[in-house]
């Protein structure tokens, strides 16, 4: 693909000249110098001719080597601050509390304590001054009725908590057409079904999806439910509704929050306080990820969902409009203060076009590229989802992605 010019001091460093940047070219003719000193120097030729070579050669591949779009100068400094890095840096949460009734059981929100990283992951007894948010048990509050005792197989001590509640993904571009249903879909059932089939005893993953596109709400099209939804929620007495009676089961083991059937108000009934409601219900309701579909602007509700993501996914296309776009979508989002968040899909990938580069001067980091797969067409007009009823090349880049993000939030749960 060709370069693509933008306004300068966005993300790319200015090329100065011979196509580097100031770093890798003050790099390259501080290497050159020292060669060129090394050659001149009073040293016999035999030992200076091949410490210059070496040293002109290091200074050369750290300015023009790249690898996934980032010079050699960049990498070579990553491994260095990994090097230094301090390690451990652990901590320990304290999840129960003498202020609440031991029948219920408890997530932490935010309360850490650092401890040494050799110390054991025991929890105390009690933690009067603990932040929690009950959890609504899954078989009813009447299941509850045997208290809880430390260091029980079910209890808040032992069993593996998430800080701060679920999980929450979100995919997102200003560009229309790029995937997000696609890849929001795909991801949710796949991590529902890929937990599911674990055989190490743990408990599979609770995922709900949401269709926030209150424009233009497909994920009903797109899975073939009929359920009521984010809508009827919105319109339902707020001391009557429970989030998950609107929700709809799907057989991958996700529950789905369906957007309006169609055109609706972007202000009303569907605002951000109402989803930082239903937000607030799945936590409550003990859902280890939620992943949000959003509309292509940047309207309340999308703001509102951006804002309480842990990771926001930033969809590429690899063509001319697409890299364009992924610029704009990053600026954007780092003008509203979403920068740490964000990470980068590309979708529709092909061999032929390398997207590194893009990545790269965007300091994002690309965590999956999902191919330009017929199969995927063909389970969206079917209404099926890829990931369970396939072995195509796109169901296996979406596999991928779901694995790493289920390991990531197990390393999560464990440290």
């Amino acid at each position: 693909m060709d370069e693509i010019q933008f306004a300068d001091g966005f993300d790319a460093p200015d090329r100065l000249a011979f196509g580097l940047g100031a770093g890798q070219l003050l790099t390259v003719v501080a290497g050159g110098l020292l060669a060129y000193a090394v050659a001149r120097s009073p040293l016999p030729p035999p030992v200076a001719m091949p410490i210059a070579a070496s040293l002109a050669s290091v200074a050369a591949v750290l300015g023009w080597f790249r690898v996934a779009g980032r010079p050699g100068l960049d990498w070579a400094l990553y491994a260095c601050l990994y090097a230094v890095r301090p390690r451990g840096g652990r901590f320990a949460v304290d999840v129960t509390s003498a202020r609440v009734p031991a029948t219920t059981r408890h997530r932490p929100v935010m309360r850490l304590r650092p401890t040494s990283p050799r110390a054991p992951r025991a929890h105390p007894a009690a933690a009067p001054d603990a932040d929690i948010i009950p959890l609504r048990p899954r078989g009813g509050w009447a299941g509850m009725a045997r208290p809880l005792a430390v260091g029980d197989a079910t209890s808040p001590a032992t069993r593996p908590l998430r800080i701060g509640g679920a999980h929450r993904i979100t995919f997102f571009s200003l560009k229309g057409g790029t995937g997000r249903t696609m890849l929001a879909v795909e991801l949710a059932c796949a991590l529902a079904s890929t937990s599911r089939a674990r055989r190490d005893g743990a408990e599979p993953l609770r995922v709900a999806l949401l269709d926030l596109d209150v424009r233009c709400a497909s994920v009903a099209v797109r899975l073939g439910l009929a359920h009521a939804g984010l809508m009827e929620f919105a319109l339902s007495p707020p001391d009557e509704r429970r989030i998950c009676d609107f929700m709809a089961p799907h057989r991958s083991g996700a529950r789905v929050l369906l957007g309006p059937s169609g055109l609706s108000n972007p202000d009303w009934p569907v605002t951000a306080p109402l989803l930082r409601e239903v937000l607030r219900e799945l936590d409550i309701e003990g859902f280890d990820v939620v992943v949000m579909d959003v509309s292509p602007e940047l309207c309340a509700v999308t703001r509102a969902a951006l804002n309480s993501s842990d990771d926001v996914f930033v969809v590429v296309v690899p063509t001319a409009s697409g890299v364009q776009d992924a610029y704009r979508t990053t600026e954007q989002l780092r003008h509203v203060g979403l920068r740490h968040q964000l990470r980068y899909v590309v979708n529709r990938a092909r061999a032929d076009v390398d997207v590194g580069v893009t990545i790269a001067d965007l300091a994002g980091q690309l965590v999956a590229e999902v191919p330009d797969d017929p199969a995927l067409a063909d389970a969206e007009n079917s209404h099926r989802v890829v990931t369970m009823h396939g072995e195509s090349e796109g169901a296996r880049a979406l596999q991928r992605l779901a694995r790493r993000i289920d390991s990531e939030l197990a390393f999560a749960c464990a440290t």
